[in-house]
This record gives C-alpha cells, structure tokens and sequence, in this order.
C-alpha cells in the first residue's frame, strides 16, 4: 500500500516568513490522516487538491496553540458541505480540550450531526484502526519543559508492513524520544528539531531502528542559511535524512 507523506506546516511554536505552524498530512489512496492542526490545516489541504471529505481521522499530539489553533477552521471546513457517509474521528489528549473546543464552537453558532464527527480522549496504546492502517498512542513529556504534566503523544502508524513513528514535540533533554522507535524497525520516523540541543539528539538517534528519518518542527535557527549548519549535524546519521519545508511531499 502506497503512503504520501505532505508536511503541510513545518514551523516550530510560531509561524515564520516561509513556515506555517505544525501539520502533517498521511494520504493513502484517497484516505487522510491528520497529525495535528495547525493554522491554516485545512486551507493547506484544499491547496493540494485534496478533498476534506476524505479525512478520516485527526491525531493532536499536545494541546499548544500551534499545534491545534487551525481545528476550529477545519471542523467548520468537514462539516459545511458534508459528503454522504463522511465521518472523521478526532483524538485529543485532554477532556477538558473537548469541552472547551465544544464551546467555542457552539459560540461562532457552528455544530454538527454526530454521524460527522465523534472526538476522543487519547490513551497510550492502540487508539485507532481501520482498513489502511493502526494507529498507536506513545506517551512523551514534553509540557515538563513548562513545568506542566499535561499528556503529550507520539504517534506510530502501521500500515500493512510499514511502519512510521511521528514523534510530536518532545522534552528538552530528548529523554522521551519513542523508546518503539529505538527498539523496533520502521520505514520511517518524523522527529521535530526545535526543544533540544540537536548534536546530544544525534547520539541517541544515531541507535534509532529507521530506515528514514524527516525533521519538522523547525526552529528559528534552521531556517534560511541555517539550515546548511543543520545538514552538516544530520549528515553523520547512519540513514538518509531530510529537513521538511511546508507542501513537502515524501513517498513511502
């Protein structure tokens, strides 16, 4: 079964002159999978040609505005002008996120019939399945950068005999990296680059069990003539490396 992979927002906690704030699109035959919602998700599909109708399913990996400031947009985009039969699922990592996207909702007068959409509650493990794939929940600590213990949530994906790790935002000192990904092969891993000293990253991802890797999440620092600098740390990794930009579209 053949994936796309499109990097629709690559910025880290801001958006910049040339990156929108996070999300990424999995495209299976007609089939999407969203992780995370950055502004302007849904105007970035539309822009690919792809239809919204085909979303099966949106997958936020931590509740910072940067990563789901764009769902409001793209709740009102699925449910204007429904397709018969069209459902989406949309897993959060908080209750009380439900609650307060609920009411925000209701105050812009826009709500839905529960045959569109149904929200839910991450859990670490199996959170997800259908005929493309199985979707894992891996817990990781990133809001202790902030002296908080709100859940954060890598993603795995398994897709017939391919396996891709998505690994959210994750702690300072990369102590959370998905331990799966170490210890298990995949075919790919998406692993942000902005909340960690990159050269300490690289000696714990030199072990990682990929066969592919893709940076998002791209800090400041990286941008523009950064990003060479950027290269020149990655490029002792044992497999090939490859820094996303927005509309970045990656096979698998």
């Amino acid at each position: 079964m053949n994936v796309n992979i499109i990097t629709l927002g690559t910025s880290h906690g801001d958006p910049t002159y040339c990156r929108f704030n996070s999300s990424t699109l999995l495209q299976i035959g007609d089939a999407l999978y969203l992780i995370d919602a950055g502004a302007p998700a849904n105007a970035l599909i539309i822009r690919h040609g792809l239809k919204l109708q085909n979303l099966k399913a949106i997958f936020i990996t931590h509740m910072h505005e940067d990563h789901v400031g764009g769902l409001p947009g793209m709740i009102k985009s699925l449910v204007k002008y429904p397709d018969d039969g069209q459902h989406t699922d949309i897993f959060m990592p908080e209750t009380d996120a439900i609650d307060a996207l609920m009411g925000w909702m209701q105050s812009m007068h826009r709500m839905w019939s529960e045959k569109l959409l149904t929200f839910k509650v991450t859990e670490p493990d199996l959170i997800f399945t259908d005929e493309n794939l199985q979707v894992t929940a891996l817990p990781t600590k990133h809001l202790e950068n902030e002296q908080q213990s709100f859940p954060s949530y890598a993603y795995q994906f398994d897709i017939d005999d391919k396996r891709i790790i998505h690994t959210g935002d994750l702690k300072h000192d990369f102590s959370d990296f998905p331990v799966a990904a170490m210890n298990e092969a995949s075919d790919l891993c998406i692993c942000e680059c902005t909340h960690f000293d990159m050269k300490v990253a690289c000696n714990v991802l030199s072990k990682c069990m990929t066969q592919r890797m893709i940076f998002n999440h791209v800090s400041d620092s990286w941008h523009g003539d950064g990003e060479e600098n950027f290269r020149k740390i990655i490029e002792t990794l044992p497999f090939p490396c490859e820094i996303a930009h927005d509309g970045n579209e990656f096979k698998l």
